[in-house]
């Protein structure tokens, strides 16, 4: 009766081992870098939003944000070399993925030459969901403002957007390069707060399912050399 409820209690163990390793913030970690340039995501890493607050009809309708990066890429211009991104951007509308972007140009960086450059769409609509590390507030401040017709200002982690219309987006931007809130204001009141949904988080690990078999081997083999000892 020992052996079993010992056979059982490895297992147990071997499973809570195994689901640590899964959800380990090292997922959270992949990034993508072409030179000194650094974009925190792998391609096909996806990201999601989840609506906490909205008071304009259309976004009181979508409960969930999707930005995937579609692609990532050496792209050269004048002799020089940038990062270029692209991403799909979807929103979960009535129970279904309408797609607002595929594949569109998302950025351009170049960290030596301390370049940024964002999409219309990007700048225009404050859908600027990930940024290049390390975070540099007054960079991407001076690329939205020459790309469009914005103010903007800094606030600790916060990046504000201003429109000239009584419009604001706020940014809140961790520092692994995430916008972890996004959130626009007209005339004191919120259109829309968007904050990350961390469990919904699609991130592909180094490796992919080779780091998973690995990780089952070694679980596996973690508690056949327990059971030998005993």
């Amino acid at each position: 009766m020992i052996k079993v409820k010992n056979k059982r209690n490895y297992w147990l163990s071997a499973l809570c081992f195994l689901i640590f390793f899964i959800n380990f913030p090292i997922n959270s970690v992949s990034n993508t870098v072409l030179g000194e340039s650094v974009f925190p995501a792998e391609i096909n890493d996806e990201f999601v939003w989840k609506s906490v607050n909205a008071t304009e009809s259309w976004y009181m309708e979508v409960n969930y944000i999707r930005f995937t990066a579609t692609n990532i890429y050496n792209e050269t211009n004048n002799d020089k070399i940038y990062l270029f991104v692209n991403y799909t951007l979807e929103y979960y509308y009535r129970n279904n993925w309408l797609p607002e972007y595929i594949n569109s140009f998302y950025m351009a960086y170049n960290k030596t030459l301390d370049f940024l450059n964002w999409s219309a769409e990007g700048f225009q609509r404050g859908n600027l969901f990930l940024f290049p590390t390390p975070v540099n507030y007054s960079l991407i401040g001076e690329a939205i403002k020459i790309a469009g017709f914005f103010d903007y200002s800094i606030s600790g982690k916060k990046l504000i957007l201003d429109y000239r219309n009584s419009t604001t987006i706020e940014l809140t931007i961790d520092p692994s390069g995430i916008s972890t809130i996004i959130e626009k204001i007209t005339n004191g009141t919120t259109i829309y707060r968007w904050e990350l949904n961390k469990e919904e988080i699609i991130i592909r690990v180094p490796f992919g399912n080779y780091y998973l078999i690995v990780l089952i081997i070694s679980v596996m083999s973690l508690v056949i050399v327990k059971k030998k000892r005993c």
